[in-house]
């Protein structure tokens, strides 16, 4: 395994352990981070409260299962399936591509790829069971 990929895997075992914050910490204080189709953000504390807001490691479980994973140089590629588990038991589930770049040990640029319609939908139907369940 390359140097890169190694941080690249450490990132997502921390996650995955629901250590969302020492996942953060193998950022480079400047990355570049972009969900794309979404709009692109800069810095370790953006992401990092991107990550908070949307509940990674505390509303939501982390379970981001590694499919294939390959490195050149300081880029390593990965397809994921992304899941996202509430307490009550209900999930999101995401297939996507991922581009890590890492220099001196730190990620400095991370690209997602997938279906924003597909993450929207699961989010709609989440939010309608979590209503229609306090009714």
């Amino acid at each position: 395994m390359s140097a890169a990929q190694d941080v690249v895997q450490q990132f997502l075992d921390h996650l995955n352990a629901q250590r969302v914050d020492d996942g953060m910490d193998l950022l480079a204080e400047d990355v570049f981070y972009h969900n794309i189709p979404m709009e692109p953000m800069n810095g370790r504390e953006s992401v990092r409260a991107f990550a908070h807001e949307f509940g990674m490691g505390s509303r939501l479980q982390v379970d981001w299962q590694l499919r294939a994973i390959a490195s050149v140089g300081d880029v390593v590629l990965t397809e994921r399936f992304d899941i996202f588990t509430a307490a009550d038991g209900q999930r999101i589930a995401i297939p996507l591509m991922g581009s890590f770049r890492v220099k001196d040990g730190f990620i400095t640029e991370w690209r997602d790829y997938f279906d924003l319609a597909d993450l929207q939908g699961q989010l709609a139907a989440m939010q309608t069971t979590a209503a229609s369940d306090n009714s």
